[in-house]
């Protein structure tokens, strides 16, 4: 839980591996010597949902997010879901290494705090490097992508094969869905194997794989019912691996809130789809298809007595 402070300084919220608690701990202590209220994250909030109101609001209420960064918070979900909802919330982070991890590439231009090499100096100026920043989200300059003919043919292919899959499922004919979907198997294969790096690719990859397990668990889904599977873990690794380059792709954003959804995690599933319309927005797109997950998402918070 936060340490509570009579100081008015802004709240902290440090983001963090558990495997690197040990380094959190000194950093929470540092920065609650130098008055500032911390939010460190003892696990006692994250039994049974990875975003639920708690943590969000815990988020919401600090200026700055200090991000400890390293291999094991790299691979965690958890530091993943909780940048990306600092980002969208527009609060400024503070990323800092742990080890020779390369950061997000979102962040690569921002100014990281080095805690591997000289902890003691790193902590004793971190109180003076959140003072100083902005009430903003770290800036975000875009991302300029090539995509060669060849690619931009794959890809145009692949998004009207996943379309004719949707159609399919919505239509109620899951075998049809499923015989379309087995057919999109190899293409699928061939492009992330050509073009492993591609922002797009890596979407589609995870829409590909959400897509399988809609058609796999299609009757346990209508009932409210999520199975667990690999391939929701999958799905959701791609969909990372996609809004760590760009955050503002509203099309992963979605998609990620449907794994959400998916999961149970309703709370996380409603924030990011509701993020997606809204930069979808920004971008004068009308996302409809995210507007009808986020009414499905709704009708459950209430069903489950959430909203």
């Amino acid at each position: 839980m936060p340490r509570k402070s009579s100081d008015t300084r802004p709240s902290i919220f440090i983001s963090h591996s558990s495997a690197n608690v040990a380094v959190a701990q000194e950093v929470e202590a540092a920065l609650h010597g130098a008055g500032f209220e911390v939010w460190l994250d003892h696990s006692d909030i994250r039994v049974g949902v990875l975003l639920g109101k708690e943590l969000q609001n815990a988020i919401a209420s600090s200026r700055v997010v200090v991000l400890l960064w390293s291999e094991a918070a790299k691979a965690s979900s958890w530091v993943t879901t909780e940048l990306l909802t600092a980002f969208h919330l527009d609060r400024f982070i503070v990323p800092c290494a742990l080890d020779r991890t390369e950061f997000p590439q979102f962040l690569s231009r921002a100014v990281h705090i080095d805690l591997a090499t000289d902890r003691a100096g790193a902590l004793a100026k971190l109180p003076t490097d959140i003072t100083r920043a902005p009430n903003k989200h770290n800036g975000f300059p875009g991302v300029r992508i090539y995509q060669a003919p060849e690619l931009e043919a794959i890809i145009r292919d692949l998004n009207t094969c996943q379309m004719a899959v949707l159609d399919a499922v919505g239509k109620d004919q899951l075998a049809e869905a499923a015989t379309l979907q087995q057919q999109l198997d190899p293409l699928m294969v061939t492009a992330e194997t050509t073009w492993p790096y591609d922002p797009t690719i890596l979407n589609l990859a995870a829409y590909h794989r959400k897509n399988s397990y809609m058609i796999t668990h299609w009757a346990e889904y209508c009932a409210s019912r999520f199975p667990t599977d690999p391939l929701l873990d999958h799905a959701r690794a791609r969909f990372f691996e996609t809004l760590l380059i760009n955050p503002l792709e509203y099309s992963a954003l979605n998609g990620l809130g449907n794994i959400f959804l998916f999961q149970g995690e309703l709370d996380a599933a409603h924030f990011f789809v509701s993020t997606a319309i809204r930069c979808a927005e920004n971008d004068g797109v009308e996302y409809w298809q995210a507007k009808n997950d986020r009414t499905i998402i709704e009708a459950r918070l209430i069903d489950a007595g959430q909203a």
